[in-house]
């Protein structure tokens, strides 16, 4: 006799709720409301290293994403990974993208504007050099009040070495030539801006094939040598940012990919011990794949901890429940599409708008402090900020969405209140960038109450019963397996 235990633990449906029908080797991804319609939209980059595409923005209306992107960028090229965030201060999101290229096929980076309306189809600046780069991040590093662009830079599979770098924003022009450049020239392909000591300066985190260098700013100087280097034991493709345990401090996440020769595959979860990060990892997590290439935080079940969602090529997608701070070996939600599925990006956000809240949070200046970390990631909508009773416009703050913060151009007075208003979604649906053309990029709407029409589209499916690495499996015997998406204890 057979005895099952079911669990239900994440409110994801068991296929996707929405497949785009363009034919893209998405890379990049992000939600945002882009026409500012009031609902998030679903923005790709894409070409990555396989052909010359156009980036591409799915427009949301009343909470219907389209299926096919009615929004284009007029150029094309082999890009890879892009952030959003406002670089001229205007009150809209922008769009910075990188490079990526092919053997001695290189480009520049790049960034569009918002006009409010959506993003212009040509971009408003590039980068005097061409480069090879498949991720870039936007962050004010020098705190003037408007976001810096750093770039990861170099191509591990052809040993092609170029350092990582920063473009300094003027006001809302960019330099095109970087501000500053690593002293560490190999390859590197993920890159974020974070403060991890929460002294109130963004420092610099950048993953490497088998290491991740961290640059801490040190009284507002950002060295070009290394403070903190550890060793990966893959090829690092990702870095995720957030505060998985609720201490105060943002941790590091890292997706280590197997492919290259020597490299072995995994995910790995290192803890912020009050200002100094653990090169320990606390979590190994995935370590039966081969090519785990993206993860992202967010909150899926609404218990306010980040959940861990991870994607592979050719792999799973797979969801890691936060149990108050802590990881399970094993996944608590997954999705197998074999061979229709190459993982590149992985967003949380609510489409369709039902699953909001707002929140403001306080913060009391001490006329030395002008950034100030939220608790929320990723949120929404920033709506407003008060600094001593007075609200601040658009050209004197600017924030980061994803990692969760918002700096000033100005210092607050000792003593004044900040009242920072945001709205985030506890119950987050899920986003994936895919880089299989004829497959489409992915969509999975949150389950949990209020209940939400799901629109079920499928090509191709794979059928079965799959082991939680996507293995298919013939015969049962002891164990957890998944079936459609939900998970089983196989006992006798």
């Amino acid at each position: 006799m057979l005895i099952l235990f079911l669990f239900f633990l994440i409110p994801l449906p068991n296929s996707p709720s929405w497949l785009s029908i363009d034919n893209d080797y998405s890379t990049g991804g992000a939600f945002w409301d882009i026409d500012n319609n009031g609902y998030l939209d679903f923005i790709t980059s894409n070409g990555n290293d396989m052909a010359y595409n156009k980036n591409a923005i799915y427009f949301n209306f009343n909470g219907e994403l389209e299926r096919e992107a009615s929004w284009r960028s007029n150029d094309s090229g082999m890009f890879g990974h892009l952030y959003l965030g406002d670089v001229n201060n205007d009150g809209y999101l922008d769009m910075a993208v990188s490079y990526l290229g092919f053997g001695n096929i290189s480009g520049k980076i790049r960034i569009y504007l918002n006009n409010g309306n959506g993003l212009l189809p040509t971009p408003c600046w590039q980068s005097q050099e061409n480069l090879h780069s498949f991720d870039c991040s936007l962050g004010d590093f020098d705190l003037d009040g408007d976001l810096d662009l750093a770039v990861a830079s170099g191509d591990a599979y052809n040993q092609i070495r170029e350092p990582a770098r920063i473009y300094k924003n003027n006001n809302g022009i960019f330099d095109t030539l970087p501000f500053w450049v690593s002293s560490d020239s190999s390859p590197s392909d993920a890159i974020r801006f974070v403060d991890i000591n929460n002294d109130g300066y963004l420092d610099l985190v950048v993953g490497h094939r088998r290491k991740i260098n961290i640059y801490l700013q040190v009284n507002g100087r950002l060295p070009t040598d290394p403070q903190i280097t550890f060793s990966q034991p893959g090829w690092v493709l990702r870095l995720a940012i957030g505060d998985y345990n609720n201490d105060g401090f943002l941790d590091i996440a890292s997706a280590n990919n197997g492919q290259l020769s020597g490299d072995r595959s995994c995910i790995l979860v290192y803890p912020n011990n009050n200002g100094i990060l653990d090169t320990i990892p606390a979590f190994t997590l995935l370590t039966n794949t081969r090519y785990s290439s993206c993860l992202s935080f967010g909150d899926l079940n609404g218990d306010g901890y980040l959940e861990l969602a991870c994607g592979g090529w050719w792999e799973s997608i797979c969801v890691f429940e936060n149990f108050s701070g802590s990881y399970l070996p094993t996944p608590q939600w997954f999705y197998n599409w074999g061979r229709n599925l190459v993982c590149e990006n992985i967003m949380f956000g609510c489409l369709a708008n039902n699953h909001l809240r707002d929140t403001t949070e306080i913060r009391i200046g001490n006329n030395e402090r002008r950034l100030f970390n939220l608790k929320k990631v990723p949120f929404q909508r920033l709506n407003s900020i008060y600094v001593g009773g007075r609200r601040l416009a658009e050209n004197e703050y600017t924030f980061d969405y994803l990692t969760g913060y918002v700096t000033f151009a100005f210092i607050p007075n000792m003593g004044e209140t900040i009242r920072i208003n945001y709205t985030y979604s506890p119950y987050g649906d899920l986003g994936v960038t895919n880089w299989d053309r004829e497959s489409g990029n992915l969509l999975f709407l949150n389950t949990a109450l209020p209940a939400v029409k799901e629109i079920v589209y499928e090509r191709n499916k794979a059928k079965g019963i799959y082991n939680i690495f996507g293995q298919k499996i013939k015969k049962l015997s002891k164990g957890i397996y998944f079936v459609n998406g939900k998970k089983y204890l196989l006992l006798r």
